[in-house]
């Protein structure tokens, strides 16, 4: 799994640099990667496995999302600086995970700044596709309840 698929505005070394300060971190199955309201300030990149999204509602766990290999997750909160607004747990196997910490950017921003610029672009664009994946979701249930009208 490259990084060059996720953060498509970096140049090559600035994946190389990226990818050797990130940590890599494993976790068992069911194991919580984030808690809900949790102060968390990194970004995670799955390499292996999948994470379920969950937010808590009167006592159940509501599912989100699945992200897999090649997708990240906390994005909102690395962003927003803000805490979870959820719970991300590793699904049924092992979770291999590469973790961005604003601290991580901040050292390779401070030797190339042109790389925030392009990091943030990268974040940027995956963040409005989801945002359009979710829209179509919204709009084609809201047919399914409401009809076409023409």
């Amino acid at each position: 799994m490259a990084l060059a698929k996720i953060f498509k505005f970096l140049r090559d070394e600035e994946h190389q640099q990226l990818l050797q300060s990130c940590e890599r971190r494993s976790y068992k199955p069911g194991e919580v990667l984030i808690q809900e309201g949790q102060n968390q300030t990194a970004l995670f990149v799955i390499v292996k496995g999948e994470v379920k999204v969950q937010r808590e509602h009167e006592g159940f766990a509501i599912e989100l999302s699945r992200h897999g290999p090649g997708e990240i997750f906390g994005d909102m909160s690395f962003i927003e600086g803000q805490s979870a607004s959820a719970n991300v747990m590793a699904g049924d196997e092992e979770v291999l995970a590469f973790v961005i910490t604003h601290d991580h950017i901040g050292t390779l921003t401070n030797q190339n700044p042109g790389l925030a610029a392009r990091f943030y672009q990268s974040l940027a664009e995956i963040l409005s596709r989801r945002l359009r994946e979710t829209s179509n979701l919204v709009q084609k249930d809201a047919a399914s309840v409401w009809g076409n009208p023409e």
